[in-house]
């Protein structure tokens, strides 16, 4: 019976401290390498969520310039992120401006053609090439 339980303590001894600091030194470079990756992902991810937040209201400013059709229901959009300008049945253009925070997106909307452009919203969190990036200019 002896002989048994020597067996089984020798068995259960654990990590060695070496192997442990081992394995937080690998767990620290990967930390290292993937932080500022994600951070970078983050960041152009608010260049994608200004444009999108931006779109239905393009849409609606190309119908309004185009046709004249829409222009009241747009200027009375309550969303605190949108600002619009020269928005009327009359205007040749209109600029819709959605700032999301971190990421600003610019519509210039003619009869002829939307220009979009993404600049940083003044939140901080990105640069102005991430947001740019991000939106997909």
């Amino acid at each position: 019976m002896k002989q048994m339980k020597k067996m089984n303590s020798k068995s259960e001894q654990g990590f060695t401290l070496i192997e442990l600091m081992i394995v937080v030194a690998i767990i620290g470079i990967l930390a290292a390498v993937a932080i500022p990756s994600y951070r970078a992902y983050v960041a152009e991810s608010h260049g994608g969520a200004a444009m999108k937040g931006a779109g239905p209201f393009v849409s609606q400013a190309q119908v309004c310039v185009e046709t004249g059709v829409g222009c009241t229901e747009l200027n009375a959009t309550t969303d605190a992120n949108v600002t619009l300008a020269s928005v009327s049945e009359n205007a040749a253009a209109a600029t819709v401006t959605y700032n999301e925070g971190s990421c600003q997106v610019v519509a210039t909307v003619t009869a002829a053609a939307v220009t979009f452009t993404a600049t940083t919203g003044g939140g901080g969190g990105a640069t102005a090439a991430q947001c740019q990036a991000g939106a997909g200019l």
